[in-house]
């Protein structure tokens, strides 16, 4: 529980639950200790975010700046973080599987 505490505007995470399942998203804003909204630039764009629960995000050691960022800037920087991790792409894949238990409620 205490990587969900550790969120920030801005991370990068995978979201582990949900239609977008494996796909990497950035923290928009952070609402409660529940719930944040998160951005991918693409399905769920900077003017329309998802509400997401945070237990439902695996937290990624990457920050991305916030200022003057626009859908196609935070497309390019997700698709470059994942074409650096595509070696890890089938651990990430087994992780979600094997714990998909956490997506009820």
């Amino acid at each position: 529980m205490s990587q969900y505490n550790k969120l920030e505007t801005g991370q990068v995470v995978l979201s582990t639950c949900g239609r977008d399942m494996g796909k990497l998203q950035m923290v928009l804003e952070i609402l409660d200790d529940s719930y944040v909204l998160v951005v991918d630039g693409k399905q769920r764009k900077i003017e329309k975010p998802k509400k997401k629960k945070i237990k439902h995000l695996q937290k990624y050691n990457k920050k991305l700046q916030l200022e003057n960022l626009t859908d196609k800037k935070l497309r390019y920087m997700l698709n470059n973080l994942k074409k650096e991790d595509q070696d890890k792409d089938v651990q990430r894949s087994y992780w979600i599987r094997r714990n998909s238990s956490r997506c009820s409620s």
